[in-house]
């Protein structure tokens, strides 16, 4: 054992939320938690309206209470690559505010020994997410009690010392919002400056099979096996996690062969090809980059090769992500749908703004422009990010 592990209940109080039944909940009087309360590392209460009466918050639930500076954290429900954003900390004009069930709140048995914010940032750690795999093995989500809790050890130093690291990682963490928040004013500048030169403009309506030399769905059944599929091979499959963020990156690495491949040749992709996703978060698209594997599109994908003479592949993939009016066909159509899901018939029949080439170009000239300025934050960050996963290795292990 490190000399430094201490078992968390020496050093802190915790308690699992009660299970308040839904025929108990009340449209005033004490608010109640909820796991969807816990975002991106805060405590917003703004996405739920559940309480209960203030005679049984005060009553029987009245040691759930919630006092000011109680760490909250999701239990149940979770995946281990998000646990580290299910979590905040209760302020004073959140109260009063009621535990419930898939929450645990913790709390120092003696500040004098426990900073909390230092507890915080250990539950973050690799050393805290190893424990918890361990005593959940098997399970693809946490979910998880103080009977866990009460077997598991945390990184212990003095209290001068946990003052320091939380000083130290605060400033950092300060330092990757401001990055963040510098990043989201560049998106939304690239918004603002195509709903200006585009949106409520009188420009005539076409489709997006209009624009569209090809569009095709990836292939389905037993065209392509899942053990067809390996982590490293000749030809890459291209899956939705690669128009995750509406840009083009690489989370899993997913290859067939090439003899494979003359199975599948109808399904590739060439740069400047848009994918677009049709299953679970729904329109996301990319743009296939230069020198980027030979590749095809797996089943949850469409893709669309673009008339760059009618329409740039690029000011194409901007209107699906920046036209408000997209996603409003895209849900309005969807509805009809057996599954929550879009269709080839969907995508075909999209209505998009027949802009001219130059102004195409012009737009384009814009973004590019602060795609450098966003190319700078985002190293900056990296490295930000890079410089905060050091030292949460070196505090915590």
């Amino acid at each position: 054992m490190n000399k430094n592990e201490k078992y968390i209940n020496d050093y802190l109080f915790f308690q699992e939320g009660p299970g308040v039944r839904n025929y108990q909940y009340t449209t005033s009087g004490v608010k109640l938690l909820n796991v969807s309360n816990l975002v991106d590392g805060e405590l917003d209460l703004s996405n739920s309206n559940r309480y209960i009466s203030d005679e049984e918050a005060n009553g029987k639930y009245k040691h759930f209470l919630c006092d000011v500076g109680d760490l909250i954290i999701a239990s149940s429900g979770i995946k281990a690559d998000y646990f580290d954003k299910k979590m905040g900390f209760v302020k004073e004009e959140m109260l009063p505010l009621c535990m419930n069930t898939s929450t645990i709140r913790f709390k120092p048995l003696n500040e004098t020994e426990m900073n909390i914010k230092y507890f915080m940032y250990y539950l973050k750690s690799s050393h805290f997410r190893k424990q918890l795999e361990y005593n959940l093995t098997g399970s693809a989500q946490l979910n998880f009690g103080p009977s866990h809790l009460k077997k598991m050890k945390f990184i212990y130093h003095d209290i001068s010392r946990q003052n320091k690291i939380v000083e130290k990682l605060d400033s950092i963490s300060k330092m990757i919002n401001t990055k963040k928040e510098q990043l989201s004013k560049l998106d939304e500048l690239i918004k603002s400056q195509f709903v200006e030169m585009f949106v409520n403009k009188e420009y005539s309506k076409i489709t997006v099979e209009d624009v569209c030399e090809k569009m095709k769905i990836g292939p389905f059944g037993s065209a392509l096996h899942k053990n067809e599929i390996s982590t490293s091979g000749d030809v890459f499959v291209l899956g939705t996690d690669n128009a995750v963020d509406n840009e083009f990156k690489v989370y899993e690495q997913r290859f067939i062969t090439t003899e494979k491949f003359k199975e599948l040749e109808k399904y590739k992709v060439a740069a400047g090809d848009i994918i677009i996703s049709m299953m679970g978060t729904i329109g996301r698209t990319s743009v296939i980059p230069e020198d980027f594997y030979p590749s095809i599109i797996s089943s949850h994908l469409c893709m669309l090769t673009s008339n760059s003479n009618k329409m740039d592949p690029y000011f194409l993939n901007c209107i699906l992500i920046l036209d408000d009016n997209i996603s409003h066909q895209i849900n309005m159509n969807k509805k009809g749908a057996i599954m929550s899901g879009l269709n080839l018939g969907i995508i075909k029949k999209l209505q998009i703004p027949n802009v001219p080439i130059e102004e195409q170009q012009k737009f384009l000239n814009i973004k590019n422009q602060i795609d450098k300025q966003k190319f700078e934050f985002e190293n900056s960050l990296k490295k930000l990010e890079e410089l905060q996963a050091s030292l949460m290795q070196e505090y915590f292990g």
